[in-house]
């Protein structure tokens, strides 16, 4: 048989093998230049303007990308991954298809300020913890107050106020010396230009914080009551902090004279007072708000009256090895406050003496006040002291630790839980009257500045917040120059106790 195929098999072949033929994509122009509606849909926009083919034929919103936001071209991409282009051409902001803002929207603060921040950093890293020992109250301060502050300015204003001044005290002791403004309003010489800048930073803030919480706390409801509290809290932390820096002399925060550095700082304590009057008018808001770790106090209450301590009291077995500042508190606390009330009975015995107005130092009284009146204030503050002391001793006697940490900090945290630090509250303003800087100084208003010392020593125990520390005794050092000047030996003998917390630490 020949080999030769036939003409039919041949014409089968080229049917059932068909020939392949490539398609080809047509041709078009790529340009990311298109309407957001049809970026957003995947399909190809004309581009046609102010509205294009396809948002026209759907009735559809069509909206452009800003003339200036122009995508490197095709040339340039090459060339980039041809490793031709400079970091600046490079770095182009990222094409984010926003819509153009409307004309009524403000570009005037857009710039950071980087000081600020750098305060805001600082209180995150090195305040924030340290302004509570308890953890719920700690929690407070890391992440509810500044949460609270970034809603509302005059809240940041107090927040870096009191950033500010942990940072001034901190310079102040790398310095090695105490921030007191000298005569001419200038600070010290050994305080650099940098922690002057610092210092009077610290003071606008404040400024503007408090102007900003009077118009809150003029407008306090029950909606807002929880931000008016925070800057409550905020304002008391810097009054208390303020001690540190020797920065605050009136309502205006102007540094103190050379002559006024003879007399105890008392203008804070009003600062401080203001606290309570916002807590008393929406307890039970403040009570289910995110502060409300802040107003809770387990041993804040008077279960140490069925027993109170002894004077001399015992060691007790916590304080085995605790400060030296805590055993002189434990052993003296008691028989002080006896003392006190000895000393107070017999200025309510020779009342119409004082009285008199001989003129001699035992005798004078404030012009502003009766004596009888003056003693009655002292005595319920005496009694408000007590209040305070006892709770203090009450703690000191427990013998099983609740917290999950060191003997020292388990002690601070009960400590904290005795709310002894409010005692501000407990006083009078009639007592505070008495403390007015600038009046001549007799017995009666020596033995206000006595009792206040003794509130002082209070402050002392709390080892653990920077807020106070070094401040109070100072303060306690300026009462007992004060009480000297009036030798009088049974006033003095009385600021023997405190002073020897002074010189022991």
């Amino acid at each position: 048989m020949s080999n030769t195929p036939s003409p039919l098999s041949v014409s089968m072949t080229d049917v059932s093998q068909p020939r392949e033929t490539k398609r080809r994509r047509a041709r078009h122009h790529k340009s990311r230049q298109g309407c957001y509606t049809c970026k957003l849909r995947r399909v190809k926009c004309d581009e046609a303007r102010p509205v294009c083919g396809a948002c026209s034929f759907r009735g559809e919103s069509c909206c452009y990308p800003p003339p200036n936001q122009q995508l490197i071209s095709s040339n340039s991409a090459r060339s980039a991954r041809l490793g031709s282009e400079t970091v600046e051409q490079l770095l182009q902001p990222l094409e984010l298809h926003l819509p153009e803002l409307s004309e009524n929207v403000s570009r005037d603060d857009e710039s950071i300020n980087m000081a600020d921040m750098a305060l805001l950093t600082y209180y995150m890293i090195h305040v924030s913890g340290n302004m509570a020992v308890h953890p719920e109250r700690k929690l407070s301060w890391q992440r509810v107050i500044p949460a609270l502050a970034a809603k509302h300015e005059y809240l940041m204003h107090l927040l870096l106020a009191l950033a500010g001044t942990h940072a001034v005290f901190e310079a102040e002791k790398a310095h090695g010396s105490p921030l007191v403004p000298n005569t001419d309003g200038n600070i010290s010489n050994q305080i650099d230009a940098a922690l002057s800048r610092d210092y009077h930073r610290i003071l606008e803030h404040h400024q503007r914080g408090l102007e900003g919480f009077r118009h809150a706390l003029a407008g306090m409801t029950a909606s807002n009551v929880e931000y008016v509290f925070c800057g409550s809290v905020l304002i008391v932390a810097f009054a208390f902090a303020s001690l540190r820096i020797r920065a605050l002399n009136d309502a205006h925060m102007a540094p103190r004279s050379e002559d006024s550095l003879e007399q105890p700082y008392t203008d804070w304590l009003h600062l401080v007072r203001g606290l309570a009057t916002v807590a008393q008018e929406h307890w039970f808001s403040l009570k289910i708000s995110s502060m409300r770790s802040l107003l809770l106090y387990a041993y804040a209450n008077d279960d140490w009256k069925p027993n109170p301590p002894s004077s001399p009291a015992t060691i007790f077995p916590r304080l085995q090895h605790a400060s030296p500042q805590l055993l002189l508190f434990s052993q003296g606390a008691a028989q002080q406050i006896s003392l006190l009330g000895n000393f107070a009975s017999m200025l309510n015995e020779d009342v119409g003496t004082c009285m008199e107005g001989t003129g001699s130092p035992e005798t004078r009284i404030s012009p502003a006040m009766q004596a009888s009146e003056l003693l009655s204030e002292q005595i319920k503050t005496l009694e408000k002291l007590e209040e305070m002391y006892m709770r203090i001793l009450y703690v000191f006697q427990f013998t099983t630790s609740q917290h999950d940490c060191s003997v020292s900090r388990d002690l601070q945290i009960d400590l904290e839980e005795t709310a002894v630090l409010s005692w501000p509250h407990a006083i009078s303003n009639a007592f505070i009257l008495s403390l007015q800087p600038g009046q001549e100084l007799g017995i009666l208003e020596g033995f206000s500045y006595v009792i206040l010392a003794h509130f002082y020593v209070i402050s002392l125990l709390f080892e653990d917040l920077w807020y106070m520390k070094r401040a109070f005794p100072q303060e306690i050092r300026t009462v007992h120059r004060l009480i000297g000047r009036l030798a009088y030996g049974p006033l003095a003998s009385l600021m023997e106790w405190p002073m020897a917390f002074v010189a022991g630490r």
